[in-house]
């Protein structure tokens, strides 16, 4: 893997703009780079932004930077007139937690791989088990219902 890291200094008034035209107009081409792995904009305080990339090889990291300079000149050169610090390199060691998603709206929660109902869990439990005792009781001729 391979990282590029671009540090931003931008008027903070301007941030959410900077912010806006990332989401809605970069990340949609960023994303399109054979190799593309992630990205994330980390907004540090007092308009410092810095955007971490990650892709499978330096060629691809190397193609985002010509790809963001392009980006900046034609569309954001009035809120980021000064090019930014770029750091970039082979990522040496790397750990990521396992996916998990969560729908907070209420519709689905997905964890483990096991999709539910929010808030129907105990019901689809409760009806599992209801079945499996009834099936118990036939096969122990039901003497737990007389006791």
């Amino acid at each position: 893997m391979y990282t590029v890291i671009r540090r931003y200094q931008v008027d903070p008034s301007s941030v959410d703009e900077v912010t806006r035209g990332i989401n809605e107009g970069f990340l949609p081409i960023i994303k399109e780079v054979s190799g593309f792995q992630a990205y994330y904009v980390v907004d540090a305080g007092d308009g410092r932004l810095e955007t971490v990339s990650v892709f499978e090889d330096r060629k691809a990291a190397e193609e985002s930077t010509r790809m963001a300079s392009v980006y900046i000149s034609e569309n954001m050169a009035s809120v980021l007139p000064d090019s930014p610090e770029d750091l970039q390199g082979e990522v040496v060691a790397h750990e990521a937690a396992s996916a998990v998603s969560v729908s907070v709206s209420g519709v689905t929660d997905k964890v483990g791989g096991v999709t539910d109902k929010v808030g129907g869990v105990t019901d689809k439990v409760g009806g599992a088990t209801d079945p499996v005792r009834g099936v118990t009781d036939k096969l122990l001729g039901g003497e737990e219902k007389k006791r």
